[in-house]
């Protein structure tokens, strides 16, 4: 062991293990999150606590099995972390020093006024043509988690579906019409 000292030597190690196990590693988690940099941080969470334990313990001994196992357990633990995002609490843009505004707050203060009656219309019939685009299944889950009150799990066990992928499948519907239904928004503020 010519001039590496054995901090250096374990460094080196861990870097080639890195390196080795990076790319594989990373299509593990890949398939299993429903974004590239949810992934990248669950990854990079791997690899901090695979260093941080090979510091102190030298006995890992099946290295990437142990990551694997870590990955797995890392991306449970983000999906029961994980809230589900409701479309009603959707933030409308405002101006960046007013109050964020809610979906939910243009629909209750439209209820108040009768003469909004006729802007509520087209606020449901815009929500209705842009569900109508949405993929089938995506839809099914925002309309029974949104409109008739479900929870995820619920939905799973009804569906026969793995809870990820219903909560997957309520994520993509989410950002579908929250892109969808923009420029009806920007119009409602603009009133």
């Amino acid at each position: 062991m010519s001039n590496h000292t054995v901090s250096e030597l374990k460094t080196e190690q861990l870097n080639t293990t890195i390196h080795r196990e990076k790319g594989k590693l990373m299509t593990f988690i890949s398939g299993k999150m429903p974004s590239v940099q949810d992934a990248e941080d669950i990854l990079q969470d791997v690899f901090f606590e695979f260093v941080e334990t090979s510091r102190e313990d030298d006995t890992i001994e099946q290295v990437a099995s142990w990551l694997y196992r870590v990955a797995k357990n890392k991306i449970t633990d983000w999906y029961r972390k994980r809230k589900p995002e409701r479309f009603v609490n959707t933030i409308i843009s405002t101006q960046p020093d007013d109050e964020p505004l809610l979906l939910t707050d243009i629909l209750a203060s439209m209820e108040i006024q009768a003469d909004d009656k006729m802007l509520l219309g087209l606020i449901s019939e815009q929500l209705t043509e842009a569900l109508e685009l949405l993929p089938e299944k995506q839809k099914d889950v925002f309309v029974m988690h949104e409109l008739e009150g479900l929870s995820l799990k619920h939905i799973a066990r009804v569906t026969n579906v793995p809870l990820k992928t219903v909560i997957s499948r309520k994520h993509y519907a989410v950002s579908f019409l929250r892109e969808n239904l923009r420029e009806l928004y920007n119009e409602l503020l603009n009133q």
